[in-house]
């Protein structure tokens, strides 16, 4: 059984982190670590926090080898990380293609599938074109 030992002012941030946080990893990622320190198994705090068993012990080591000041750093994810951006390659291709259909996004998304081999859902494609500015 591993025990992360807690400070008091870690146990406070932590419980305050739990409750305030809109970010669900970070909340996930406090439970766990209160847990540990209140004893709890590992099998116990993977099964309350739907975490995996490997995924929670390179967090715990992550934890326990950062620096005290850098440690609630790894509470959170890396900026950077998630999918990729798909349309990434066709991004000079769009103009003419928004244009050859009158922004009808249906006919683009058949041609993206068909042309390109580039499967994507209308949302997608959407949010793709916002940021963007197309």
């Amino acid at each position: 059984m591993r025990v992360v030992q807690l400070t008091e002012k870690e146990k406070e941030q932590l419980e305050n982190l739990y409750k305030t946080s809109n970010n669900s990893v970070v909340r996930r990622r406090s439970l766990s670590l209160l847990l540990s320190n209140d004893k709890h198994s590992m099998k116990s705090i993977c099964s309350i926090t739907k975490v995996g068993r490997t995924s929670l012990y390179y967090f715990f080591n992550a934890w326990e080898q950062s620096q005290e000041e850098d440690r609630f750093t790894t509470l959170s994810i890396a900026e950077g990380r998630g999918p990729k951006v798909k349309l990434e390659s066709v991004r000079q291709e769009l103009p003419a293609l928004l244009k050859e259909h009158n922004r009808n996004l249906n006919p683009v998304l058949d041609e993206l599938e068909k042309k390109y081999n580039i499967k994507v859902c209308k949302l997608t494609l959407q949010n793709f074109l916002k940021e963007t500015g197309l």
